[in-house]
């Protein structure tokens, strides 16, 4: 009676895919040219900040797929506009903390096998459409808000390849 249990097992995890056992490794968040060019603006500091909101959602939403030795998740902040001043921007500019503005990002990724070949490619770009709704966000409201709806999106990528071993 055993045997059945067992050899049913068995065949499950011949058919199950390999690419449904692959985990992936998050590489260092990089900055395209564009955000690259507003740092003197925004402060470096700034560009940290936003790398670890984004790490800490993409380790949220892939946290059933993540480990070494598998495939490696390249991702990179292309661009981002606070709802706020930054610090560095209310110091240099005199623009007082409740100042406001549509704000928003703009991120791309690179999914890689472990040989190094290109898997899939993701992108999402999202902005306020209304300055009246940014009257009551923090800095990088909208720019987190991008954040977790682009990591969301791979996570939900990654469980359907699992899930169909496509």
């Amino acid at each position: 009676m055993l045997r059945t249990p067992t050899i049913l097992i068995s065949l499950v995890a011949l058919a199950t895919p390999a690419f449904a056992d692959d985990s992936v490794a998050i590489a260092p968040i990089t900055f395209g040219d564009e955000i690259l060019q507003k740092v003197d603006d925004l402060g470096e500091r700034e560009l940290g900040r936003l790398a670890r909101y984004l790490q800490r959602d993409l380790e949220q939403e892939l946290a059933g797929h993540l480990g070494d030795g598998g495939m490696t998740l390249h991702v990179t902040i292309l661009d981002a506009d606070p709802n706020r001043p930054t610090t560095r921007q209310a110091f240099a500019s005199g623009l007082h903390a409740s100042s406001y503005s549509i704000g928003g990002a703009d991120v791309a990724a690179e999914l890689f096998d472990a040989d190094g070949h290109l898997v899939e490619s993701f992108s999402y770009a999202w902005q306020s459409h209304n300055i009246r709704d940014a009257a009551g966000y923090a800095t990088w409201t909208d720019a987190r808000r991008t954040f977790d709806r682009f990591a969301a999106s791979i996570g939900r990528r990654l469980d359907e390849q699992a899930t169909n071993g496509s």
